[in-house]
């Protein structure tokens, strides 16, 4: 068991507030709707509550709420805010967690618009479900006709991302939907050193034209309609189901083979859509890092920053990326945090 009375705060429910733990493992990432906390703590645990000691476990349900809190020092910041999803009774004893989504995974909705834009279904999702996030997307973006049928909030975002390619995700309490990273300048910084403050890795240093990736963009528009456009070939406009559309005109040449990925868009005209896949190209094949890190607790990095890499004995490889997730443990073993790394970041 691991106890620093002025390093870490586990908050759950109206429970006093907990100061040991065996360990917390947290992953949090804008590429799953949810974030999850782990925290595991020997069989055997009491505590004061209304005067009486009681065995924790049967303190506990699903659904109350969960903030933790950690750090060094005597100095600790939140690092995971959400619910009980599960309570693993046994030898370690395990509470599992999700952040807010949790809450939209209890009610199912239904409900059908003539005309909707995202900001208004998601208004709708967490007005049914009593609840009043922030909302922060991209724009005001026109869904055009659109059908709930009995489907959980989180079920909805699963079909905004499947129909248009818009991942919905909760980060520091505000529901983001659309793209993940921030605007150039705005997202947070964080420096890291192979000789300094990276404890192991799986990087490797990969050069753009090595990266068998072709792009394949879609605009949804109204109607049921879509354009889309392949970075190796062509141009077409149609219905989502029974293609009808033509070939327009041949987008690039030269395209490696390979794996195809598709970036999706909501309401871009050909010509928006033909620059947007253009500028995502450029953006996601680069010469530069690939894969993940360890780090210690400290920086604090989240899902969203930036990671600013250098190696003393490669300066030419020094770059910026953004980061796609953070595994954070603590506990017995120490503070770290796993780093993911995604596309390299314009500061």
């Amino acid at each position: 068991m691991f106890s620093l009375k002025d390093s870490l705060k586990i908050e759950i429910g109206a429970l006093q507030p907990i100061d040991f733990v065996h360990e917390l493992k947290i992953v949090s990432t804008w590429q799953r709707f949810t974030d999850t906390c782990t925290i595991t703590l020997p069989r055997k645990i009491r505590v004061l509550q209304a005067g009486a000691v009681k065995d924790l476990p049967d303190l506990l349900s699903v659904g109350d709420a969960v903030n933790i809190s950690y750090g060094y020092d005597g100095v600790i910041r939140p690092e995971f805010s959400g619910f009980i999803s599960a309570i693993k009774p046994g030898t370690p004893f395990q509470i599992e967690c999700e952040d807010q989504m949790w809450q939209l995974k209890r009610k199912p909705l239904s409900k059908a618009w003539r005309a909707v834009t995202l900001r208004q279904l998601l208004q709708y999702v967490l007005d049914e479900n009593g609840l009043s996030y922030p909302i922060q997307e991209l724009g005001e973006l026109a869904l055009g006709k659109y059908t709930i049928t009995k489907a959980t909030g989180a079920q909805v975002f699963d079909s905004l991302k499947t129909q248009f390619g818009i991942r919905c995700f909760f980060r520091g309490g505000v529901l983001v939907a659309g793209n993940p990273y921030p605007a150039a300048g705005k997202a947070v910084e964080h420096r890291y050193g192979f000789t300094q403050n990276i404890i192991s890795s799986d990087l490797t240093y990969t050069l753009a034209d090595d990266v068998a990736i072709r792009f394949h963009g879609i605009s949804h528009l109204k109607g049921g309609k879509k354009i889309e456009i392949d970075e190796g070939g062509s141009t077409k406009t149609g219905k989502v189901k029974g293609e009808t559309g033509q070939v327009v005109n041949a987008f690039s040449k030269g395209v490696p083979a390979g794996e195809i990925r598709t970036i999706n868009a909501v309401g871009l005209t050909e010509t928006e859509l033909r620059a947007y896949v253009k500028a995502e190209a450029a953006r996601l094949r680069f010469d530069g890092y690939r894969g993940g890190f360890t780090t210690f607790g400290n920086p604090p990095a989240e899902h969203g920053d930036v990671a600013v890499l250098s190696d003393p004995d490669y300066p030419e490889r020094a770059g910026a990326y953004s980061i796609d997730e953070v595994v954070k443990t603590f506990g017995v073993g120490g503070s770290r945090r796993q780093i993911k790394l995604g596309p390299k970041a314009a500061l």
